[in-house]
């Protein structure tokens, strides 16, 4: 199971993964962008996960995590 993280250090590194995917300034854009925006988590879920299960999300997630440390 993964490590729970604290508010802080989980704000750290979602800040870190998105400066590594797409830079500073499209990470700065991305988070103006983000809190000009109404959100419905919600609805959000049910378009990215629809009737999945946290298993099958967690199966995802960990498969996309291994391709991305594999080396090209």
């Amino acid at each position: 199971m993964p490590e729970q993280l604290t508010d802080d250090a989980l704000c750290a590194k979602g800040l870190a993964v998105l400066e590594d995917q797409l830079g500073p300034v499209h990470t700065l854009r991305f988070l103006a962008l983000m809190s000009r925006q109404s959100f419905d988590y919600q609805r959000w879920r049910q378009q990215h996960f629809g009737s999945m299960s946290v298993e099958e999300i967690l199966t995802q997630a960990q498969s996309a995590s291994h391709q991305r440390k594999e080396p090209d």
